[in-house]
């Protein structure tokens, strides 16, 4: 007769020294991705260069009628002179401030931009879901670093004895990072639906309204990659660091002789 004792084995300083490393350098090597997404629309954003003065026409024309600027909003121009961050000076970038209520751009190259940052003042002035979802940006990306963090703590019981709250953070933090980029993916892809209304509005030709989708659906993209590579990073990490620093069980068998059980049935 074999019987079965098990136990569990403690991970060592050596396993959990080892799975920081491994789960860090996966994590690095995933994040490392994060060009890939957003190498096709920069890409674009350079081509459009020299489309700049058809979509600042449209631009002008729709922001002045967006009610936008009595709402507060200006327009200001990065030129290669000013201190703004290079990627904005060079016409690769824009960005809308809440805080100053400005749409920041090169307006001698990125106007293609200039509607996509106008849905950002609109969602932050006119719509009360898009304001929402501007507001959880930062908490967003906090809870995400959060959960980066979360999955290099090493393990100190057995995976059947998760029960609680902070076990299904820690065994689900991949997940938690992913969709806490989410509100993010949300807010642009309505900024970006509500800036091709602002072209139209502007008179802006269908063939540049396509173009632009076509734009805006690259830069939504490198969004989408930034939330998918984070949660795939995060999640990584966490599956390497259980797998080194769990408490594993171990299973001896025993034999035993038949007459070591009285009640047995012969």
């Amino acid at each position: 007769m074999t019987i079965g004792t098990s136990y569990y084995v403690p991970s060592t300083n050596n396993d959990v020294e080892k799975g920081f490393l491994l789960a860090s350098a996966a994590s690095g090597a995933v994040m490392a991705t994060l060009p890939l997404f957003s190498k096709p629309f920069i890409n674009q954003m350079k081509r459009e260069h020299a489309n700049n003065e058809e979509y600042k026409d449209a631009f002008l024309k729709s922001f002045k009628n967006s009610g936008l600027r009595e709402n507060g909003v200006t327009l200001q121009h990065v030129g290669m002179n000013s201190i703004a961050k290079k990627d904005v000076k060079e016409g690769l970038n824009a960005f809308y401030s809440p805080d100053a209520r400005t749409i920041n751009l090169n307006f001698d190259k990125a106007s293609i931009s200039a509607f996509h940052e106008a849905g950002h003042a609109i969602n932050h002035l006119q719509s009360r879901l898009g304001n929402f979802l501007q507001k959880l940006r930062a908490p967003g990306y906090t809870v995400a670093g959060l959960m980066g963090t979360v999955a290099l703590f090493s393990r100190k019981k057995p995976e059947e004895n998760d029960h609680g709250f902070l076990d299904f953070v820690q065994n689900n933090c991949g997940k938690i990072a992913f969709a806490a980029m989410l509100p993010t993916v949300a807010e642009e892809a309505m900024a970006s639906h509500k800036g091709i209304k602002l072209a139209r509005a502007g008179g802006l030709g269908e063939a540049a309204i396509k173009n632009l989708k076509k734009f805006y659906g690259k830069a939504l993209m490198s969004y989408a990659g930034y939330a998918i590579a984070t949660g795939i990073s995060v999640g990584l990490a966490n599956k390497i660091m259980q797998h080194y620093t769990r408490p594993k069980k171990v299973t001896l068998q025993q034999e035993f002789p038949q007459a070591y059980y009285p009640y047995q049935r012969f």
